[in-house]
């Protein structure tokens, strides 16, 4: 049998191939990893981890296996850019999953604070899985629509057309959406914390950045206690909110550079090869 490389979240199905030679591929949302994760990546040859955040996660929590990062990335045939139409009203765009690390109800609040006195804006909160109704997620605000189906296609790329920004604010390992949105040529005001941290660094003014305004707890359901992670502070999505509804120009060229910065520099189809790279490397 070859080497095996696992791809997931340190289920128990890893203990498959714990008496084979392996490669763990995963990611992880806060500052520490859960209780005996560390143990189960220090079996592998090396693990590889979306960014430089999960190394320094990795390292801090006691995995003393080789670490390799290689970004997460869009495909740019399924993401290309994407020319608007000009429109008079502007329409928010979330995109995850309705997890408390999301913050999706401080998007929601800071959405309701941007426009409050404007009937035309939207805002679209593309979930899936039923997130949002098992979270008890409601709207009364008639301009809000939720989407909590699963689609089973190749991206949700005509999610971002109907957009002019969208609101990456998760705690993430990677932030997908986050890269998504960009190549498409949307703003996104996205916080700069944790994963998302990386891509907000390395494109600099590209992206809206955030700053945590607080840290919470990170007590995942089936995980426990691992460490914190950052929270985006209402007001200051808001502001940010407002400056893409009053300066749409300098905010559609924004989301152009954006779009060539992550074609550049995350496209999906170079992560194959660096993986190949890393176990030939690694392997015995």
């Amino acid at each position: 049998m070859g080497p095996v490389l696992f791809s997931a979240a340190l289920e128990p199905e890893l203990e498959l191939y714990a008496g084979h030679e392996h490669f763990i591929h995963t990611m992880w949302e806060s500052s520490r990893l859960p209780s005996g994760w560390p143990a189960r990546l220090n079996r592998a040859r090396a693990v590889v981890v979306p960014t430089r955040f999960v190394a320094k996660t990795c390292r801090s929590s006691g995995v003393t296996a080789p670490i390799e990062v290689i970004p997460e990335g869009v495909d740019p045939a399924v993401y290309p850019y994407v020319v608007r139409p000009e429109r008079e009203t502007l329409t928010t765009l979330i995109v995850g999953t309705v997890l408390p690390r999301k913050h999706v109800a401080e998007g929601i609040a800071a959405w309701k604070i941007a426009f409050a006195g404007d009937p035309g804006a939207r805002l679209i909160i593309k979930s899936r899985f039923d997130t949002a109704k098992a979270m008890g997620l409601t709207v009364s605000d008639p301009r809000i629509t939720v989407v909590d189906d699963s689609e089973m296609g190749r991206g949700i790329r005509h999610w971002y057309e109907q957009a002019d920004v969208l609101l990456a604010l998760g705690s993430e390992g990677f932030g997908l959406p986050l890269v998504e949105g960009m190549a498409t040529g949307l703003p996104v005001i996205a916080l700069s914390s944790e994963g998302q941290g990386d891509v907000c660094h390395d494109a600099r003014d590209l992206v809206l950045a955030i700053a945590p305004a607080r840290w919470e707890v990170a007590n995942e359901p089936g995980y426990g206690l691992c460490g914190i992670r950052g929270v985006p502070g209402v007001d200051e999505v808001a502001r940010k909110l407002r400056w893409v509804a009053e300066h749409r120009d300098e905010a559609k060229q924004l989301g152009a550079e954006a779009s060539a910065w992550v074609h550049r520099h995350r496209d999906l189809w170079r992560k194959g090869p660096a993986l190949l790279e890393v176990m030939e490397m690694r392997g015995t």
